[in-house]
């Protein structure tokens, strides 16, 4: 039986050396065998699916290594890899494990995500199925924390990107999006 921070995934290893390289490799085997308690668990599941959210974070991963690191300290993969056996047979353990890991490192991370950007009209569609409040029907404090939002995500664009996107993304419409953002520069300038 292997000790904690060796493994018999040696073929695993391999593999995702010759399709993703060295630096890929030294991060994914990083992450498992120097983050709390992740050591024991360099299993062919685990190192593929950290492949896959080494590869999906690597902005993140770019701007701020440290708190990629802290991430994984906070989650129980041991526990998460455990649940995801249960799947086997049915599902890809793999993804099942990639994506429960996903919504934890999301979570101890403060908010920081993977590279690809989401649509806030599916968000709307997930708020609505599950019987959320409808935009006509959210209180002022989400408003303004949505407008926030907006605002943030409008100052990270350049001049002609953001009404575009606001077409596309937003899940709200121009005069919403707008009455949002100016609810939230008037907390602001409440608070301030």
């Amino acid at each position: 039986m292997p000790t904690p921070g060796q493994t018999r995934a040696i073929g695993t290893i391999c593999r995702i050396l010759g399709k993703h390289g060295d630096a890929h490799m030294r991060l994914v085997l990083s992450t498992l065998a120097e983050t709390k308690n992740n050591q024991g668990l360099l299993t062919e599941t685990s190192l593929w699916a950290v492949s896959d959210l080494v590869l999906s974070c690597s902005a993140w991963i770019e701007s701020d290594l440290s708190s990629w690191y802290e991430a994984w300290d906070a989650i129980p993969l041991g526990h998460i890899l455990w649940h995801v056996q249960e799947l086997s047979g049915k599902s890809h353990m793999r993804h099942a494990l990639a994506g429960a890991v996903y919504l934890m490192l999301v979570y101890y991370s403060k908010g920081k995500k993977a590279d690809k950007e989401i649509s806030y009209s599916f968000l709307r569609r997930v708020q609505k199925a599950e019987g959320d409040l409808s935009t006509q029907q959210l209180g002022r404090q989400e408003a303004i924390e949505i407008g926030k939002e907006f605002l943030e995500v409008k100052s990270s664009m350049s001049r002609g990107e953001w009404l575009p996107w606001v077409r596309e993304k937003a899940g709200f419409s121009y005069g919403t999006v707008q009455r949002y953002m100016r609810m939230a520069r008037e907390a602001d300038a409440v608070a301030a």
